[in-house]
């Protein structure tokens, strides 16, 4: 259990205000918000606060134009650039609800979402809109308005507003929405076991508790500071990480649309003079990797850098000890979810144990349950209950998982832990089928839906398996249909294909061909059995992406 001084959050709420324009009011209105870039790396740009705040009004203007209202729905698929953060804030500012959702997926991931939140706009960058566009043709009957921002200024697709021509004459001022503390702001997707999201509701609330209790008391994050993300601000990880936490004490964020591998980070890191860098365990050791072998960090000042921010995953301690005997910048391991809104266990400034979670964010309360229910006794193993100001509402649409999941301000995970007795947490592993791959959570029966989908596979059984670094990937067994035989050929083409049918960090890394898949006495594929199978595989020759 956890407790501090009480986190007092006023009943009139809205993010916007408390996030932004507190800013302009401690006279932070020049000072850079978001560092980006135009069409190339080597095109380095600023937002200030003051114009940051103008352009979110003037979304707010334009759905308002558009008849939106309080608590009509935005699905916001944008990557990571200012629009991105205007949109978000201009969503809450008219008092809306936004649904930031994954930008790497497929017509059909669109699809659901256009059904499942019922969005009544959708904002959308004009690379992602042809997928949006197959997706509204079977489930767009919910939705009024297509917004598309286009980078490249070209023709905006008919049937759509375009943001920039649309928001050009509107005023840079906006009538903030007198929302409740108590109103929903925010749908933060978590992973399905049938490989759909589901959307986790949370109210503007749950946002600043947790920033007050885990960013600014815990990381004790500074006006100074300047963050820089690996992951994209889809995710609530980053979402918080590298925008709401850094706005919240006058800070920078650094926003990058593209993807970019893990080596580069460290010119970036050089070139923005970031502070804090948010990132995954994945990230860590292919950046440690290409530092040790291809000499990726040489030459390079990272002296600016005094922190990682690490989740989605244990941080294997060889990695741990590798980047931080090497670069001196400490690594903030821990744990959250969007359940939860954000971390809740870390290590922190000043008390770090290596291979740890680190312990209990102050403002939380934890209990460690057996599969029985009960509390089961220090140093055992449990799946963690958390309780806190940020927990979310609902899982939107799902009666019976939500009552299993929300109990009032306590939620009950899936993750098992153990706590020493210094109070430090040890993870141990998930109680359910879950993957956890660069930080998300993958169905392994997405995976095999798309693995079946291949003429050549009979039956598949998707696992995790651990590399070198300790790290889980996806591993899938497969068993062929008639008239095929198992390669080295068949196997990358059966992956490839895979890859067309879901997001890249979701299909195997490795495949395995079996001549029967282990089942259960009813017919359910023995992950158990797969899993040892995998241990013991990792090793050999199967095909590998």
């Amino acid at each position: 259990m956890s407790s501090g001084p009480a986190i007092e959050i006023p009943d009139r709420l809205n993010m916007a205000e408390w996030f932004l324009d507190r800013r302009l009011d401690e006279g932070l209105g020049d000072k850079t918000a978001i560092h980006y870039h135009g069409s190339s790396l080597d095109q380095p740009r600023q937002l200030s606060y003051a114009q940051l705040v103008g352009e979110s009004c003037k979304v707010t203007n334009l759905l308002r134009e558009l008849g939106l209202g309080i608590e009509d729905r935005v699905l916001i698929l944008l990557p990571d650039t200012p629009a991105f953060v205007a949109c978000y804030f201009g969503v809450l500012r008219a008092g809306c609800v936004a649904v930031p959702a994954n930008n790497w997926l497929k017509a059909k991931d669109y699809a659901y979402y256009l059904e499942y939140a019922r969005p009544k706009a959708v904002i959308v960058d004009a690379e992602i809109w042809p997928a949006v566009d197959e997706a509204r043709q079977t489930e767009g009957r919910h939705t009024k308005h297509y917004i598309v921002h286009d980078r490249t200024f070209a023709a905006t697709p008919e049937g759509t507003v375009d943001i920039a021509q649309a928001c050009g004459s509107l005023p840079s001022t906006a009538r903030t929405e007198p929302t409740y503390r108590d109103d929903i702001s925010t749908w933060l997707s978590s992973s399905g076991s049938t490989g759909n999201p589901k959307c986790v509701v949370h109210m503007h609330h749950d946002f600043v508790w947790n920033t007050i209790a885990y960013a600014q008391r815990t990381l004790k994050l500074k006006r100074d500071d300047i963050t820089l993300s690996a992951p994209k601000l889809f995710f609530g990880y980053a979402l918080a990480s590298n925008m709401l936490f850094p706005f919240s004490v006058g800070g920078s964020c650094v926003l990058l649309p593209q993807r970019v591998k893990p080596a580069a980070y460290f010119e970036l890191l050089e070139r923005y003079e970031a502070t804090q860098f948010v990132t995954v365990p994945t990230t860590i050791a292919k950046m440690v990797a290409a530092a040790e072998n291809d000499g990726a960090a040489d030459g390079r000042d990272l002296s600016k850098l005094h922190s990682l921010i690490s989740a989605g995953e244990a941080l294997p301690p060889r990695i741990y000890r590798a980047w931080r005997d090497r670069f001196k910048a400490e690594i903030y391991d821990g744990i959250g979810s969007a359940e939860m809104f954000h971390v809740y266990i870390t290590n922190r400034p000043g008390d770090v144990k290596e291979g740890s979670l680190g312990k209990l964010v102050e403002g939380y309360e934890y209990e460690l349950v057996g599969d029985d229910g009960r509390p089961v006794a220090k140093g055992e193993i449990g799946t963690v209950v958390i309780r806190g100001g940020s927990a979310g509402l609902c899982y939107w649409r799902m009666r019976d998982k939500s009552r299993e999941t929300f109990h009032g301000d306590a939620v009950v995970g899936g993750d098992k832990f153990m706590v020493d007795a210094d109070g430090y947490f040890w993870y141990c592993g998930r109680g359910d089928d879950m993957l956890k791959c660069s930080g998300v959570f993958v169905s392994p029966v997405e995976v095999e839906n798309a693995l079946i989908a291949h003429p050549a596979v009979r039956e598949a059984g998707v696992v995790g398996f651990r590399d070198a670094d300790e790290l889980e990937k996806t591993m899938a067994f497969v068993e062929l249909a008639a008239g095929h035989e198992a390669s080295d050929e068949l196997s990358e083409q059966i992956i490839a294909h895979c890859r067309t049918l879901v997001a890249a960090f979701k299909a195997p890394r490795k495949l395995e061909f079996v001549a029967e898949l282990p089942r259960t006495e009813t017919g359910k594929i023995r992950r158990a059995a797969l899993r040892e199978l995998a241990a013991k595989q990792v090793d050999g020759a199967g095909g590998q992406a």
